[in-house]
């Protein structure tokens, strides 16, 4: 009997997990709402020019792609063609609006290379290098962007600047203190298992290439937000939808339904500390995350007619 009662326990636990993920999202979106006229918010939203929205849903389509294309030239399954990987990255983009930040889009892309491969150590570990790198080049580009617009003396700046600049750099220092310490673990053994195997594997396909595609990748982010800035005719240097789109990307790591109302904070955070209005950057906020939406829709779409068909060994 009570073999029996267990599995109908992890479903209910699941759902609640779930239900709470939503709320805090929802609570955050609600929070973000009282400390802006969301009226007016609105009602800017009605002003944008549709091409620049359709040229931000390129670029956002665009950086999905490079990131196929990442893990491409990683190689994370012997034979698959690069149809596989974009078909894959295109899903994952969706489905990421609907589950729990990066980690359900990853998690998509991991079955779907098990079911088109058979394996899933390598892709699982082709996929958290590429995600490594990619996190690092953001965390590095915040740090620029940082120094150099306290540098360039803008004093509303300074103590958010100064914020991301240590929470980079303790992130850094914990990063290299967890590696120290598995590898220090892991050097009397002689023989590894397979994950950390296939994982010592990832990493050294993590070349110049790879680095130099994650920051192209940072700044097509930033492009797409500042085109959505200019279709509400706002004015301003591209360093700060750069910045914005930098904390909105790092935000995804919250385990938070699709990144709602922590996403729109991070826009609208960011934006209102250079005179922006804190409605119009929430009207850019909520309009990023229709322009993303539109974009996977049709990533989806066009991910359907790829032809993936692979060859196993």
């Amino acid at each position: 009997m009570a073999n029996s009662l267990k599995p109908t326990k992890r479903p209910k636990k699941s759902v609640l997990i779930t239900l709470l993920k939503l709320a805090a999202g929802i609570a955050a979106l609600v929070l973000l709402f009282m400390w802006v006229d969301w009226r007016t918010a609105l009602a800017v939203m009605g002003t944008a020019k549709p091409l620049w929205l359709f040229i931000a849903a390129c670029l956002i389509l665009l950086v999905w792609t490079l990131d196929a294309l990442r893990l491409h030239w990683m190689t994370p399954i012997d034979n698959l063609p690069f149809a596989v990987h974009l078909a894959l990255a295109w899903q994952s983009g969706f489905v990421m609006q609907f589950g729990f930040g990066v980690f359900s889009g990853d998690g998509y892309r991991i079955a779907g290379y098990a079911l088109k491969s058979g394996k899933v150590f390598k892709p699982a570990a082709h996929l958290i290098a590429s995600r490594v790198a990619g996190f690092s080049c953001v965390g590095l580009m915040a740090l620029i962007v940082s120094l150099w617009i306290i540098v360039r003396g803008d004093p509303a700046f300074l103590s958010t600047g100064t914020g991301i600049i240590k929470s980079v750099l303790l992130a850094c220092l914990v990063a290299f203190g967890v590696m120290a310490m598995i590898a220090l673990s892991l050097r009397r053994r002689q023989k590894l298992p397979q994950w950390l195997i296939e994982a010592r594997g990832a990493v050294k396909t993590i070349t110049l290439s790879i680095w130099a595609l994650s920051i192209v990748m940072v700044l097509l982010r930033g492009l797409a937000f500042w085109c959505i800035l200019i279709a509400l005719d706002i004015n301003s240097q591209f360093f700060v939808p750069l910045l914005a789109s930098i904390i909105a990307t790092l935000s995804a790591l919250l385990p938070v339904l699709g990144g709602l109302g922590v996403r729109e904070g991070a826009y609208t955070g960011i934006t209102s500390i250079f005179a922006i209005d804190p409605a119009i950057g929430l009207s850019a906020a909520i309009l990023m995350r229709l322009v993303v939406l539109l974009a996977t829709s049709c990533g989806l779409l066009l991910s359907l007619g790829l032809n993936t068909n692979t060859v196993r060994n």
